[in-house]
């Protein structure tokens, strides 16, 4: 099978949104504001400037570790970056071309139960080691022995070496749809990583990498990345990239409109008035990735009532909460993104969308043993119909959405909270699920149907409440003995007939429990100007996802 043809499956990665600070103001003021620390752009020294959020900016490289430097750059934890590289680039944007990177092909055999990847020649880690298969059978056997360290969920049965440029995936059943998780992993260095007596815990605070750039200065305030001279593709025309960290997307959209910075991916509210008018240079763009919206605690009353759930579903106004944050509002019921995934929608559900009824929301409450109170509020069994929504008080494009919730469920007689929690806290929580809803997935939207539900409501990857879920998927708790045994059977199909008929059943169970309640498609915000660089991806060149990243950076040219 060539580059070209190899298939897309699950891409559980961490969801840049939770961890890269993707929230905007929805007020911005233009008076001078600089970075953490101070600074400005030194887009006039040859340097482009990126600007990230960070709550405490930490020399911690190691790319396994959540809340790291490398947040600032837009790579999420278990996801590789400028430094350190992944065996293949999953293109999120032009769905089906993704990008050789470390290996150059690959191909499965045995029946999907074997992934063999050539890697690329002449590769060296930035202390002039050569690279080898050795470092990346080093680096998925250290993932298997520590858990916490696997954050895209790579499953396999052995890994292995036949030849210093060729290494082999063998698992227990049919994983083609598993390939993102695989093959994203960042590539460590065996030679220096071995040495580390507990990985899990390392902060790898000089990092050696293959990548595009190595880490040239650190302070509490931005970190420098160089060039690498040595490079195994054509060198980046860009010799250095400084990643500033700011205390808020306020800063950061401030920032961008004062021609501070290059480059950032975070929402702006009004985008087009607040940025793009005020330069021809200033380009904005958010290109659907996913859905996104209520996802509830399956083990927590009040959302663990179906009725509830449904109730929500029909109450609310997607439109209005999409228009909150310059997002798209949800149609279809699957939960699916529309129109991109209109060839996976089962005969059923064609063209079935959302419809807000309130009446029939209070209904719904009602049949279900639901009485309004004189408060406003319905009660069941002396309790009040309440719960509470837990995000990053950073993010208020998600702040935005859930105010809006606020007063759309008080009408329907459902009392909503807003719980907000530091940045460095969300993702813990929702791992444990010490929360009674959250909004913003922990999880990338996959280009396939099957990976968007396998992410969100896989049974197989049930973990109790207090319990962290590695992964982050499943965090609502979904537990039904037959969208398991579905999910167990889709990699065993054969025929493109057959994954169909498994997905039309797993739309249906989707349809009849809610286990998480759809409202908007979103997209990876992301701002730049080109005033002094060109080259970045945009809708009339989709050709890979504009949020910062190595890709684009080894695209990017000076003006």
């Amino acid at each position: 099978m060539s580059i070209s043809d190899s298939p897309l499956a699950s891409g559980m990665t961490r969801r840049g949104v939770l961890a890269a600070g993707l929230a905007g103001a929805g007020v911005v003021a233009l008076s001078a504001c600089q970075p953490s620390g101070g600074g400005s752009s030194s887009g006039s020294s040859g340097t482009l400037t990126v600007a990230g959020q960070s709550d405490n900016l930490t020399r911690v490289f190691n790319p396994f570790l959540p809340n790291g430097a490398q947040t600032v750059s837009y790579s999420s934890p278990g996801k590789s970056g400028f430094i350190y590289e992944p065996l293949v680039q999953i293109n999120t944007v032009d769905i089906g071309k993704d990008l050789p990177w470390l290996a150059k092909a690959w191909r499965w055999s045995d029946g999907n139960k074997t992934l063999t990847l050539d890697l690329q020649p002449g590769v060296k880690w930035t202390d002039g080691q050569p690279f080898s298969a050795d470092d990346v059978v080093f680096t998925y056997s250290m993932l298997k022995a520590h858990s916490s360290m696997n954050l895209l969920g790579a499953q396999f049965a052995s890994v292995s070496a036949p030849t210093t440029q060729q290494v082999v995936f063998t698992f227990k059943a049919p994983s083609q749809q598993f390939f993102t998780n695989i093959v994203q992993s960042p590539i460590v260095p065996k030679h220096i990583w071995s040495k580390v007596k507990d990985p899990s815990k390392y902060t790898d605070p000089d990092p050696v990498g293959t990548g595009p750039y190595k880490l040239s200065s650190f302070s509490p305030q931005s970190f420098t990345l160089v060039r690498n001279e040595d490079y195994w593709q054509p060198k980046a025309a860009i010799k250095s990239i400084r990643f500033v960290a700011y205390k808020d997307n306020t800063a950061i959209t401030n920032a961008l409109v004062q021609g501070q910075v290059d480059w950032a991916g975070t929402f702006i509210a009004n985008a087009e008035k607040t940025f793009v008018s005020r330069s021809s240079h200033n380009h904005y763009w958010a290109p659907i990735a996913g859905t996104d919206g209520l996802i509830p605690n399956l083990e927590r009353w009040p959302l663990s009532d179906l009725a509830v759930r449904r109730a929500i579903s029909l109450g609310v106004d997607r439109k209005q909460v999409a228009a909150a944050s310059n997002d798209v509002p949800a149609t279809s019921v699957t939960g699916l993104p529309m129109p991109a995934y209109a060839s996976s929608i089962a005969p059923q559900y064609k063209g079935v969308d959302f419809e807000q009824d309130v009446a029939k929301a209070r209904q719904t409450l009602t049949e279900a043993g639901y009485a309004k109170g004189s408060d406003g509020y319905f009660h069941k069994d002396g309790k009040r119909l309440e719960f509470s929504v837990t995000f990053p008080a950073a993010y208020t494009e998600i702040a935005s959405r859930c105010q809006v919730l606020v007063s759309q469920l008080k009408d329907i007689g459902i009392k909503l909270s807003l719980d907000t929690v530091p940045l460095s806290e969300i993702n813990v929580k929702t791992a444990k699920g010490n929360f009674d809803s959250t909004m913003g997935y922990p999880v990338d939207s996959a280009p396939r149907a099957f990976s968007n539900y396998a992410d969100r409501i896989d049974p197989n990857l049930y973990y109790p409440t207090g319990k962290a879920t590695p992964t982050f998927q499943n965090i609502e708790r979904f537990r039904d003995k037959e969208a398991a045994a579905l999910f167990d059977e889709y990699p065993k199909a054969t025929t493109d007939a057959q994954r169909q008929q498994i997905l039309n059943d797993l739309e249906k169970i989707f349809v009849d429990n809610l286990p998480w309640i759809p409202m908007f498609y979103w997209g990876f915000y992301s701002d730049w100007s080109t005033q002094r660089v060109t080259g970045f991806p945009s809708p009339d060149n989709p050709y890979f996802s504009p949020v910062p990243n190595p890709v684009v950076a080894l695209r990017l040219k000076p003006t």
